[in-house]
């Protein structure tokens, strides 16, 4: 329910989907995001004269729900949905699917018993889009204080790991809040907006329908590596087709296929961390703005940026220890073993070569092959880089213990500015959220938790699972909890996530965790 308005007519509680010039010319951080304070809504209207407004996911009096019989007619005389004031309607299927529950949806996923998920077809998975997202969008209960707003900046996201991110809050006041690209080459390269697809899923549902999907693309890429070891020229029309898929997935909810690549994190193969890596990558570039075509060209990328490490010696890649300088510059030569074999697909776009042969460049200069600096590189390339970066933290990793995704945040803030450009930094962290998703947090009711879904709106209220009771004892039906809605601890008070923990906190180790 998008209506454009005038400017001066904007009232907090209104979202912003859209201005009357480029996101990049604002200083707004994220494309799309609620109105919460007089601060905001003063820079809106000072900025622009029409803003286009997202009923759906505005809250108070700024919210307009459709019309049940409305919501019907989109997937079908069948469908008749629950009436949306009672909290069970906003998760209920509008078909006669029975899904199981999310831990159990966890457990055949990872045992490899996909084969006895439910069977959602396309046409069923968008019906179910525009019924979760209908119901989904409407305003939390009354009396709810809003959270924090993405407008507001990322230093304010990061509140709670002030210790950690001290540096944000000095470094606002010299960027005067804006979300620069730097030159205007980097700026036009995020100028086209695609219209988002509005339409969204539970995680739950997006995973019975992704999951099957996923492994297909597995598939593809494990064959097209094999062909590659085998000097057979490889097909790479099934990873196309299966990172299609996977776009418009995530278009529809991006945790779910980011949920894949947690439960898949123990499997052996070389290509796990390139799926991790082009997942994070679509993701990352839906986020952006980027247009489907752009998305799918940076999934490309993922798969294939590492192609070039199948010509390098089996020691150097299974070495335990730090390389040496000489190791070191061996290893470098994988990115122009990966230029070299992908330029013979005549089918690869010429965008992706120039993805694969960059990502491994800063913004500073210090990267390689080329020693390229700024706009040099390339949005795309940048974007690869940095997301390869955390990819490979807080993956499986040699001789480096594995990194949490606080961790790895941490790490890639201590580098905004240099390695990487401050605004892909600052955007990465805003599309991932603080409390990615299957991070463990620490609730302050003192049980654990799993983060199992964001918030749209309201990116420091995610969905969660409850692991462990407040003295640390596992939970064997783990509840779920949104925290959007302001569930109450049993003292009575709010829940709300107290601290993020490393992923052994209490001895829990998520990858059994993930198995049940």
């Amino acid at each position: 329910m998008k209506e454009i308005i005038a400017s001066e007519e904007l009232t907090i509680g209104m979202f912003v989907a859209d201005l009357d010039r480029p996101w990049i010319d604002s200083p707004f951080l994220l494309q799309g995001f609620l109105i919460e304070d007089e601060e905001t809504l003063g820079q809106l209207r000072r900025l622009c004269r029409f803003v286009s407004v997202d009923r759906l996911r505005s809250v108070g009096d700024a919210h307009r729900a459709p019309k049940h019989e409305d919501v019907a007619s989109t997937v079908g005389d069948s469908f008749r949905p629950p009436a949306p004031t009672e909290s069970a309607s906003r998760c209920a299927a509008p078909a006669a699917i029975e899904l199981p529950d999310f831990v159990e949806i966890l457990r055949l996923i990872r045992d490899g018993q996909i084969d006895k998920l439910p069977t959602i077809d396309a046409r069923e998975i968008e019906s179910a889009a525009v019924f979760d997202d209908a119901f989904d969008a409407d305003e939390p209960p009354s009396g709810s204080e809003p959270d924090v707003a993405a407008s507001r900046g990322i230093g304010r996201l990061l509140d709670p790991l002030k210790g950690v991110f001290a540096r944000f809050e000095r470094d606002r006041d010299q960027i005067d809040g804006r979300a620069s690209v730097g030159p205007r080459t980097a700026a036009q390269q995020l100028r086209n907006h695609a219209s988002r697809i509005r339409e969204r899923t539970r995680v739950e549902r997006e995973l019975v329908y992704v999951a099957p999907r996923y492994t297909k693309v597995q598939q593809a890429l494990e064959k097209v590596l094999d062909d590659i070891c085998n000097s057979i020229s490889p097909d790479i029309g099934a990873l196309r087709d299966g990172i299609d898929d996977m776009v418009r997935s995530i278009a529809r909810n991006p945790d779910a296929l980011i949920w894949l690549t947690r439960l898949k994190a123990t499997d052996e193969g070389s290509y796990q961390h390139s799926l991790h890596t082009a997942v994070h990558m679509m993701v990352f570039g839906r986020s952006l703005g980027m247009s489907d075509g752009e998305t799918q060209m940076l999934g490309l990328a993922g798969m294939l940026h590492d192609v070039g490490k199948i010509r390098l010696p089996a020691r150097l890649l299974a070495k335990n220890a730090k390389l040496s300088p000489l190791e070191y510059e061996i290893f470098k030569t994988h990115v122009d073993y990966s230029v070299a074999i992908l330029g013979e697909l005549a089918e690869l776009p010429a965008e992706v070569l120039e993805i694969v042969h960059r990502h491994h460049e800063r913004f500073d200069g210090t990267g390689y092959p080329k020693g390229l600096a700024g706009d040099e590189i390339g949005m795309s390339a940048e974007i690869a880089g940095l997301v390869d970066s955390y990819t490979a933290m807080t993956g499986k990793r040699e001789y480096n213990p594995v990194f949490s995704t606080h961790q790895a945040l941490e790490d890639l803030i201590r580098l905004r500015g240099s390695r990487h450009r401050t605004m892909l930094v600052d955007q990465f962290i805003q599309c991932i959220g603080i409390y990615p998703v299957g991070s463990l947090v620490e609730l302050n009711s003192g049980e654990v938790a799993v983060v199992i879904g964001q918030n749209r709106i309201r990116r420091l209220k995610p969905r969660v699972m409850v692991l462990l009771a407040p003295d640390k004892s596992q939970n064997p039906y783990p509840p779920l909890l949104d925290l959007l809605y302001d569930p109450v601890t049993p003292t009575g008070e709010p829940y709300a996530i107290a601290r993020a923990l490393p992923p052994d906190a209490y001895g829990i180790d998520p990858r059994e965790f993930y198995l049940g």
